[in-house]
């Protein structure tokens, strides 16, 4: 009886032991203490702790207090996956999308976040469309890619809402449709998406069937995009206040503001053709204006929140 009780005993030490050092590893990485965390995990995720073991991988695969390191990442999420962490099942898939820590391999990556999606997990809900819609793992299938970017555009996923977008916008799975493609980018662009900002902005700029045209909201948008540095919308901006357009009066010192700032950030051909703007627009303004752009300018690299 005394020899049970003792066990007894013990085992319950044990346990609370275990239990602190787990709660004293938690507490280590919410505070961002990696290296200690790290520490304490490991004999956890040996023992089989799953949250563990996730964790020791996220760590590995970002540089978190470890050295970075692929392989040790894809086997510690191999092992969370394999008790049910779906965290680590999509950890795990993007690790064999791009061949990190693994010999890369679609159709794995594919199961893998097939399993995922199908526990309702966004992010590899939008992944799976992502892989039909580029035929990596499966056949290219767009009506499959629809599906699963509409199933995480409607859990809220603001890339796949803008992929959702990019589908009616081409007639990818989906009839070609301006209406619903602008719907698809509103949701988006108001979760701060700034591709999806852009993309709306045009629409409403250019005008298409079901979206008239409205430069009051192509502006709102355009200047979200630009806001959050989308050098494509800064150059649409740049464009309508260099030309001036129905309710946008004509403002050179803007346009050649914005100019300047998509020319620092759009690469190649287009880096040239905005520096070409930027030089015709400059040719045309006075002393006073360009000075006033130079001041916009610095003004905006210091907090594009603030530009219009």
């Amino acid at each position: 009886m005394r020899v049970r009780l003792a066990i007894m005993i013990a085992m319950a030490l044990v346990t609370g032991v275990a239990a602190a050092i787990a709660a004293s590893s938690e507490d280590a990485y919410a505070k961002g203490d990696y290296k200690t965390a790290s520490k304490l995990m490991l004999p956890l995720a040996e023992a089989g702790d799953v949250r563990a073991q996730y964790n020791l991988g996220t760590m590995f695969n970002n540089a978190l207090g470890v050295r970075q390191d692929y392989k040790e990442a894809a086997k510690w999420f191999s092992m969370a996956s394999a008790e049910g962490n779906v965290f680590a099942t999509v950890d795990l898939a993007t690790l064999y999308l791009s061949g990190k820590g693994v010999q890369k391999d679609y159709k794995e990556a594919m199961r893998l976040y097939l399993v995922a999606a199908e526990k309702n997990n966004t992010t590899a809900e939008g992944s799976v469309g992502s892989l039909y819609e580029r035929g990596l793992g499966v056949p290219q299938d767009y009506k499959e890619a629809a599906k699963w970017y509409r199933r995480a555009a409607d859990h809220g996923s603001a890339e796949a809402q803008y992929n959702m977008g990019m589908m009616y916008t081409v007639g990818k799975g989906v009839p070609k449709d301006a209406k619903q493609a602008a719907d698809w980018y509103r949701k988006a662009a108001d979760l701060g998406h700034d591709s999806a900002q852009l993309n709306l902005g045009v629409l409403y700029q250019t005008g298409q069937p079901g979206v008239p045209k409205n430069m009051p909201q192509a502006m709102k948008y355009l200047r979200a995009a630009a806001q959050q540095r989308n050098p494509r919308a800064q150059f649409n901006l740049a464009q309508i206040y260099g030309n001036g357009d129905a309710g946008v009066p004509q403002n050179l010192p803007r346009s050649l503001m914005w100019f300047t700032a998509a020319s620092t950030r759009l690469v190649g051909e287009q880096a040239q053709i905005a520096r070409d703007n930027m030089a015709e627009v400059a040719r045309a303004m006075t002393p006073a204006q360009r000075a006033e752009a130079q001041t916009l300018a610095r003004q905006c690299e210091a907090d594009f929140a603030k530009c219009e």
